[in-house]
């Protein structure tokens, strides 16, 4: 897997805006606009606002209205969306290449020529306090916030990326606008573009509906990094069905060797459907249907998660059952061998593969190799690093990061 199979040019316009084309053979385009800004970047007083603006750009512009920002999105005939993540804020277009043109019109509208109307900010704080009440019968999404919370006392990563409810009730226009003119500037962003068309051309295209967006000093606040407090909660919720566990790991000084080593370590502990948890609670014990782990390796976030649901008779039994394969782990008790590195191996290829076949996901995936300032085919590298990462690592990692969790449950509270 090289260039010739993955055939990329970057460059920056004056303003600082950072462009990768990507020339694939697909009858497709797809465009992913992403912003370097996200919760990790809210001061206390700003929880929210990335998400509340991820909303509001798409409420009316100088020249449109939602309507018509919402019709000329529909006429692309493709699909679009938008997210915000702890790291950054992305809006994207996929739809036939002879739409690329429009498409970047659009997106360029809707990120330089927004309008914020009150109106419809007044709609939008009442659809996202909607959203965080569906977050609390969310008994999933509910014990991972609270896991975060009691995990970390400075870090952002306390507080869901939806942010706080009290900010998003009384945030005003000026504020969120002060906030979209501070970070949403050229010289913050990245484009990627996956298109049949040649280099040259997609750029001459970006440059016509993105020069004019003025370029501005980009001042960030400092990002606290903290590692997660060994602790252990119960909290209570009435009338839950499924009771949960989580535990939350940090890991922010591992080298990228040893995060690799990692990633093998989470793909047998709890990331494939023959996991060492799934074979524990749901083929042995038979007490837990939803059981898995999962690793995110963003810079400033690292963090790696074990989820569990069980009934209110086995919650105790679960979490018995998973402490018990974290020791052996650590204990080298379970062993841990060459094919099973050799299968991550293999993974990792077929993910790149998948990767590379898919306009909108090869589109992301450049997108945001380039925000965090990484190598556009880093995957490459990562390969090579495979070969040589021996059992041995995967152990010594165990014991680096499985040493120090923060235990959260959440149990039906009886009336």
């Amino acid at each position: 897997m090289d260039k010739h199979f993955f055939d990329w040019k970057e460059y920056s316009l004056e303003n600082g805006l950072k462009i990768v084309s990507i020339k694939k053979d697909t009858e497709l385009c797809s465009i992913h606009l992403g912003v370097d800004v996200g919760a990790v970047n809210e001061e206390e007083n700003e929880k929210g606002l990335c998400h509340f603006i991820e909303h509001m750009l798409f409420k009316g512009t100088k020249t449109r209205t939602n309507i018509d920002i919402d019709q000329a999105l529909e006429d692309r005939a493709g699909s679009y969306n938008a997210y915000t993540t702890y790291t950054s804020t992305v809006f994207s277009i996929t739809a036939l290449f002879q739409e690329l043109e429009k498409s970047l019109e659009i997106l360029s509208d809707i990120m330089t020529n927004s309008i914020f109307p009150h109106e419809e900010i007044e709609k939008e704080r009442g659809v996202i306090l909607a959203e965080f009440r569906s977050g609390y019968d969310d008994v999933e999404h509910l014990s991972y916030n609270k896991v975060n919370s009691i995990g970390f006392e400075k870090s952002p990563l306390k507080y869901d990326i939806l942010g706080k409810e009290n900010i998003i009730i009384n945030t005003t226009r000026d504020e969120t606008v002060s906030f979209y003119e501070k970070y949403y500037i050229p010289n913050n962003a990245v484009i990627s573009i996956v298109s049949p068309l040649d280099h040259e051309e997609v750029i001459e295209r970006v440059k016509k509906y993105f020069s004019h967006w003025q370029s501005k000093e980009l001042q960030k606040k400092e990002i606290i990094i903290e590692k997660n407090i060994s602790t252990e909660v119960t909290s209570y919720k009435k009338e839950i069905e499924q009771n949960t566990i989580v535990y939350l790991y940090t890991f922010y000084n591992l080298t990228r060797d040893e995060e690799l080593a990692l990633e093998i370590l989470n793909h047998k502990l709890g990331e494939s459907a023959n996991s060492i948890l799934f074979r524990a609670l749901r083929e042995d014990k038979g007490i837990s249907y939803d059981i898995y782990s999962e690793i995110d390796v963003t810079d400033y976030i690292k963090t790696l998660y074990i989820y569990c649901s069980a009934s209110e008779d086995d919650i105790l039994e679960a979490k018995e059952t998973i402490d018990n394969c974290i020791e052996n782990i650590v204990n080298r008790n379970i062993i841990i061998d060459e094919r099973n590195i050799n299968l991550m191996k293999k993974v990792m290829k077929t993910g790149i593969a998948s990767i590379l076949e898919d306009s909108e996901g090869l589109c992301n995936y450049v997108l945001h190799q380039k925000l965090m300032n990484r190598k556009i085919n880093g995957f490459s590298e990562d390969l090579e690093a495979l070969n040589d990462i021996r059992v041995e690592d995967v152990y010594k990692v165990a014991e680096k990061v499985l040493s120090r969790a923060t235990i959260h449950m959440l149990v039906n509270k009886k009336r």
